[in-house]
């Protein structure tokens, strides 16, 4: 039976986010077709998968690049744009063409309507989130207490595990 997760900080929660997903990329740039994302960013886009409850499946990566598209500030890196745009379209591409991504696909019209959900979720944030905030400033707070500032309804992902056990990604 699953467990509520005690309360926890943004560092707990992370660490946990890397133990439940041994093989994703630590200190180190990813590709995502012709797209590469710094490390920097990729650590906050994990911070933001821990914050929004949002699981590792195409389907919430999607939800959650739309969020962060609109969620955070607009004075940001001009590549956040390219980066989230146009991952958006390398998965639609993608789709259309009946290929996957990380051994998942998903029909086109499911890839924007998954984005879109994701674009919808942000700009209903309370507070925009800061795009150079560096994230050691905020790995000592709860979980609870950044959702609660930033208006952000958490999915769920992380927030419960089976008994002694890491939590599962669908």
């Amino acid at each position: 039976m699953p467990q509520p997760a005690p309360a926890q900080t943004l560092a707990q929660g992370l660490r946990r986010y890397y133990a439940a997903n041994p093989d994703f990329l630590q200190n180190q740039d990813l590709w995502v077709g012709w797209i590469r994302i710094p490390w920097q960013d990729l650590q906050k886009h994990d911070i933001m998968h821990v914050v929004t409850g949002y699981g590792t499946n195409l389907a919430d990566e999607l939800r959650l690049i739309g969020f962060l598209l609109t969620a955070v500030t607009w004075r940001r890196p001009w590549y956040f744009y390219v980066q989230s745009l146009g991952v958006f379209v390398e998965l639609w591409g993608r789709s259309l063409f009946g290929k996957s991504y990380g051994g998942q696909s998903l029909p086109p019209w499911t890839v924007c309507q998954l984005y879109w959900a994701g674009v919808c979720q942000g700009r209903q944030v309370r507070r925009k989130i800061d795009a150079y905030l560096d994230p050691v400033q905020v790995m000592t707070r709860s979980l609870a207490s950044l959702r609660a500032d930033y208006g952000i309804a958490s999915a769920g992902a992380w927030d419960r595990v089976p008994s002694n056990a890491p939590p599962k990604t669908t």
